[in-house]
């Protein structure tokens, strides 16, 4: 095997265990529950504000939909940061490696974190 090789080689596999890595971690955070409530809630409540003709329910229902919408970006923000942080360990630790195929990481880092995103088994929770 020619060094090339060798380097194409490891910079697909820290981009495939990165994928996968931060897919479990960001998935462990925001289970695909999370959504399902989230948008169950959010047409609950929209429906109940087209309908609503007291302002002080409006107020009401408003609340609870300005904290439905913070807590899940919140939740989503907080999977993004805490999965993104070994990564970005690891791209400081192996950034000599990876700068000349950074284009080939990122896309196998992208392929890999798909797949895991839509196993059947992440869709479980």
């Amino acid at each position: 095997m020619t060094p090339g090789a060798i380097s194409v080689l490891t910079v697909s596999a820290l981009g495939a265990a990165s994928g996968v890595l931060f897919a479990w971690l960001w998935l462990w955070i925001v289970p695909w529950g999370v959504h399902r409530r989230f948008w169950t809630g959010m047409s609950s409540v929209t429906r109940d504000l087209l309908q609503v003709e007291d302002l002080h329910r409006f107020g009401s229902l408003y609340g609870s939909l300005l904290a439905l919408v913070a807590r899940y970006v919140g939740r989503n923000l907080a999977g993004t940061v805490i999965a993104g942080l070994p990564i970005a360990g690891l791209l400081l630790m192996a950034w000599h490696l990876l700068r000349e195929d950074e284009i080939l990481f990122f896309a196998v880092f992208a392929v890999a974190m798909t797949v895991v995103f839509v196993w059947p088994s992440a869709r479980r929770s």
